[in-house]
């Protein structure tokens, strides 16, 4: 079977300030750097997000330590429109994840964890399927969210096209 031409992937967290921006700017870096970028569309929302808000200023500072701009990014609610033009939809928490299947029980099928994607949860626990939400920390955190996230890009862009990436 040949992959698809072109996939939507949808990262969600709580307000769409701080952790959905950030996997969102850093896999679309990764895929550009992999040479996959026309392959795949990248976006973010949030549970709870009110929409046009900015990121947060330490994500955008801790975006930019990693040659990622997150200067134009504007939040928005995760809506059913939203959850319908994405082939899948990543789950930045247990909490979250269980909380989209909860409202969009139709998408069952492409809503998974973030740190656990391809792969559905089985039997992790949440310290190691969640990412943690910086809100209110320091830049410093949010670098560890940045660095938490990495080890995952290869998955995520590979699970999404159906391929091995590297």
């Amino acid at each position: 079977m040949n992959p698809p031409d072109k996939v939507s992937l949808l990262f969600v967290c709580t307000g769409n300030i701080c952790r959905s921006p950030l996997a969102e700017a850093f896999l679309k870096d990764y895929a550009s750097k992999q040479g996959l970028a026309g392959r795949i569309e990248v976006s973010s929302a949030g549970t709870h997000g009110w929409d046009g808000n900015p990121a947060t200023v330490e994500a955008r500072t801790a975006g930019a330590r990693h040659g990622l701009d997150l200067s134009g990014h504007r939040a928005r609610e995760v809506r059913r429109p939203i959850m319908d033009e994405n082939d899948f939809v990543l789950a930045m928490t247990i909490r979250q994840h269980e909380w989209l299947l909860r409202t969009f029980p139709e998408s069952e099928n492409k809503i998974y964890l973030a740190l656990l994607f391809p792969r559905r949860l089985a039997g992790e626990s949440p310290e190691v399927a969640d990412v943690p939400d910086p809100m209110g920390e320091s830049v410093a955190f949010y670098l560890d969210v940045l660095e938490m996230l990495r080890p995952a890009l290869p998955a995520i862009l590979g699970g999404a096209l159906r391929e091995e990436t590297t």
